[in-house]
């Protein structure tokens, strides 16, 4: 082989490498650029989420907001609710004691009062809405008729005409 073609043998491969090593780099820089694109995408879609997050979070925060609210309105209602029941219970608990006071002074009242008889039961009635039994309504009724005979009979007697209006007041 004479000197030349060692020599273009010699510069045929350093072109080959130099070749290669162009393409190598070209490649690498594509690759490098390809992954510095994808990267800028991660980002962008990274910074849109985290956007995304801090909106979803805002939400988040203000449903917990309204929900604690409303726990608290709920629970002021039923404290509101809890305190009218007990007041509702103590008046009512007050009007069955003003009931059975007005029923014994009733009581007493038709064992003083002559016109009734004085005897224990008779002309008791009892008040305040309350359903009598068919004897009680009988007896109330008879001594309706006997009151009404006898202011229709002419009776002056002017205590037992106060006594049937003290009656008949008594029961307002």
């Amino acid at each position: 082989m004479s000197t030349g073609a060692i020599v273009a043998i010699v510069i045929g491969v350093l072109i080959l490498i130099a070749l290669m090593v162009f393409l190598a780099r070209r490649g690498r820089e594509k690759r490098m650029e390809s992954m510095r694109e994808e990267a800028h995408e991660h980002r962008s879609q990274a910074r849109v989420r985290a956007r995304t997050a801090e909106r979803e979070q805002a939400d988040a925060d203000e449903a917990a907001a309204r929900a604690n609210k409303a726990r608290a309105q709920a629970e002021e209602q039923a404290a509101q609710a809890r305190r009218a029941e007990t007041e509702a219970e103590a008046k009512t608990e007050h009007a069955q004691h003003e009931r059975s006071h007005a029923e014994e002074l009733h009581g007493r009242a038709s064992e003083i009062d002559p016109d009734t008889g004085g005897s224990r039961g008779n002309g008791r009635r009892r008040l305040f809405g309350r359903k009598d039994d068919e004897a009680d309504e009988q007896q109330a009724d008879e001594q309706r008729t006997e009151t009404t005979e006898g202011q229709q009979s002419g009776a002056t007697d002017p205590v037992g005409a106060r006594a049937a209006q003290g009656r008949k007041d008594s029961t307002h």
